[in-house]
């Protein structure tokens, strides 16, 4: 356990215990990162669902004089047996506009646009096109780029797109602000033999911590 995350094989704590390098996790102040991708930080690992929970950042639009924005701001999973999880994922644009996911080819993956009468957001659970509306993804996704419009009508509201884990997003397990960070749930996959030894872990009966 590192803080209050419990890191169950094939994670582990440290490079000598991990079912091989991906999967080392870094223990720095009572919380657990991953270590191949430097200052993520876990926030859950589910072994039913072969999801880890990260804290990723959105990008956020707040000046008047931006009328859109372009960022490659995703985690790039890259050779990783990482990638973005399209059944707990959705995407989502909070504000006045539209909001596009890309692949780095600049194809179009995904997107939602919004209309707004007020300056207040609509609850999450009803995040469906006033002041805010989501999106699902693509399978096998590893890394993706967001393009961010604000209506011309709209000047002042700020505006924030991301990838989140939908549970936490819909039950408000996180509050977010501009420029902050949300949870985003990574599906993980196993070569043929680190599945047998995990197999084999689980079957030897070792206690978790």
């Amino acid at each position: 356990m590192c803080g209050n995350v419990i890191i169950p094989y094939p994670f582990r704590i440290g490079g000598d215990c991990s079912v091989n390098q991906w999967y080392i996790i870094d223990c720095n102040s009572s919380k657990p990162y991953l270590s191949a991708f430097g200052q993520l930080e876990v926030l859950d690992v589910n072994t039913m669902n072969q999801t880890v929970t990260v804290n990723a950042p959105t990008i956020s639009a707040c000046q008047n004089s931006i009328w859109n924005i372009s960022q490659a701001m995703s985690i790039d999973l890259g050779r990783s047996p990482f990638m973005f999880s399209k059944s707990h994922n959705k995407f989502v644009f909070e504000g006045c506009g539209n909001a596009v996911m890309m692949d780095p080819g600049c194809k179009v993956l995904t997107g939602c646009s919004t209309k707004c009468n007020t300056d207040t957001l609509s609850q999450r659970k009803s995040c469906f096109g006033i002041s805010c509306c989501q999106s699902t993804i693509t399978y096998y996704l590893k890394s993706y780029n967001i393009n961010i419009t604000r209506l011309a009508r709209d000047e002042r509201a700020c505006r924030s797109a991301f990838l989140v884990d939908e549970a936490s997003y819909v039950e408000g397990r996180f509050s977010k602000d501009y420029n902050s960070y949300v949870p985003l749930s990574l599906l993980w996959t196993l070569s043929e033999r680190d599945i047998l030894n995990v197999s084999c872990y689980y079957s030897a009966g070792t206690i978790e911590f």
